[in-house]
């Protein structure tokens, strides 16, 4: 997947891991436009070293995107 593809996302796309954190869609993308070359690389590195999406994200707890805070998924109460 080159970083074309990367950024198109698709269906069910609800964010990127990245270094530990989650981010929106949004935050991501921008991330991965603006980011080194380590960003840039194919999904075939684990998310310690390239944004990795999530596709129909689940959670035992509510998940905020670690950039701008926006909620992401997973359960409020």
């Amino acid at each position: 997947m080159n970083k074309c593809e990367m950024l198109l996302g698709g269906p069910g796309l609800e964010g990127y891991a990245y270094r530990a954190e989650v981010f929106c869609v949004t935050c991501g993308q921008a991330m991965i436009a603006e980011g080194p070359d380590e960003v840039q690389a194919p999904f075939d590195k684990d998310s310690d070293t390239t944004p990795q999406p999530i596709f129909f994200g689940e959670s035992d707890s509510a998940e905020y995107c670690g950039h701008c805070s926006d909620y992401l998924y997973g359960p409020l109460e």
